[in-house]
């Protein structure tokens, strides 16, 4: 009965695990993703940070009011600031390990969070790296 119940638990086990690789192949390069307290959206990604670094700049150049003065940027710690469609953007971009690096994207419009556009911008952000890859 034990043989029994180990192979049908080792059967289990190697069907749910192929089925978690297939879902993480067809999520490519992102870990995961969520929303932090204070409307921060935050994603993990299997990329070194100074290319994320480098697509966060670009994206960011292309999102930002035309009439801001464009993006302030500080390279450590690596933080974008900018206005994106009237309300304040920060980006962080931080090394987590090697070949994993967390985007941390805020937005705040008339003193209040702006956590909608926060997740868009993260997403046009993780959208660019995706196409890069």
């Amino acid at each position: 009965m034990s043989k029994l119940l180990a192979a049908s638990l080792l059967a289990l086990t190697a069907s749910l695990s192929s089925c978690i690789v297939l879902v993480g192949a067809g999520a490519g390069y992102m870990i995961g993703q969520e929303v932090l307290p204070g409307e921060v959206h935050q994603a993990q990604v299997l990329l070194g940070v100074e290319p994320v670094w480098a697509q966060a700049k670009d994206t960011m150049a292309d999102l930002a009011d035309l009439g801001s003065g464009g993006i302030e940027t500080t390279d450590y710690p690596r933080r974008i600031e900018c206005e994106v469609d009237d309300a304040e953007v920060e980006v962080e971009v931080q090394a987590y390990d090697l070949n994993r690096t967390i985007i941390k994207v805020s937005a705040k419009r008339l003193l209040k969070r702006d956590g909608e556009l926060a997740g868009q911008i993260l997403n046009t952000i993780l959208d660019d790296l995706g196409e890069d890859r």
